[in-house]
């Protein structure tokens, strides 16, 4: 790709940040008190059925994590992507196929009943998933299908029915991961992080956590998404052609770019020449 060319991410911004959290649990409360508190956005993945019946477990510290119920779940996730994590977050390995389908498509049918939204992002529960789930994720009618596994890179993913997210929020390299995000040039840099709330009690990280979102929401250059608006961009952008004279946007959508050393919007179809 021409130098005088480069992708950008919505409004001109050079990287993007996301938080995925899971089960849907009522530390999320408090998680996306932070996240509105400094205007960021989250994709949050719920199990329906376990919600409906106010499942509880026991953290190995003894910490009861329970379910947030379905109607203070309507109220809590209001500008926040909802996800799919299946209805009672079984390991998909264990499952015959007409069980893993009603699983993804009753729960995404769910969720779109109770939260009047579109369900477009499945997030694979524990580790278990392969081609037959790939293919049942991609028959049910989502668009990206996240897995537990973890790059630790800043390049954007897109293998978008095997997601990987950058990094675990508990892992040790949580910290040094946010801190070369904000130094990488790497084009279209993402960094995601995914979790589930109740870790931030059980391992005492709400101020690590609130530390990384008063940092993203002071850069001028990120631009805070939720993963199936990263997805569709993503998907977009992949129809971007860039030659040595021209930049054309081949996509349905909006596209940014900075050519010549300014950043600008291509709308769909659009042209632009390169100086």
């Amino acid at each position: 790709m021409d130098k005088k060319a480069r992708k950008l991410y919505p409004g001109g911004k050079a990287k993007a940040f996301n938080i995925t959290y899971d089960d849907g649990v009522t530390q999320d409360v408090r998680f996306v008190a932070l996240l509105n508190r400094f205007g960021l956005k989250g994709t949050f993945n719920l199990n329906s059925q376990l919600a409906r019946e106010g499942f509880v477990w026991t953290h190995k510290n003894g910490m009861l994590v329970k379910r947030l119920p379905l109607d203070k779940a309507m109220i809590n996730y209001r500008g926040h992507e909802i996800g799919s994590h299946t209805l009672i977050h079984p390991s998909l390995g264990d499952l015959p196929d007409a069980e893993i389908k009603r699983q993804m498509r009753n729960d995404k049918a769910d969720l779109e009943a109770t939260f009047g939204v579109e369900v477009k992002g499945f997030a694979v529960p524990f580790d278990h998933y392969d081609e037959t789930c790939e293919r049942i994720a991609k028959q049910s009618g989502f668009e990206y299908a996240r897995i537990s596994k973890f790059s630790l890179s800043y390049k954007p993913c897109t293998e978008y029915f095997r997601w990987k997210t950058g990094v675990y929020h508990i892992m040790p390299e949580l910290v040094s991961f946010v801190d070369g995000f904000f130094e990488t040039d790497e084009e279209l840099a993402v960094c995601q992080i995914v979790g589930h709330s109740y870790d931030l009690d059980a391992l005492h990280l709400w101020d690590v956590m609130e530390n990384i979102c008063r940092r993203v929401s002071h850069a001028e250059d990120v631009w805070s998404c939720t993963n199936l608006e990263l997805v569709r961009y993503l998907k977009a952008m992949e129809q971007a052609e860039i030659t040595d004279t021209a930049v054309i946007n081949h996509s349905e959508t909006d596209l940014w770019f900075q050519i010549n050393g300014e950043a600008v919007k291509l709308g769909p179809k659009e042209k632009m020449e390169i100086k």
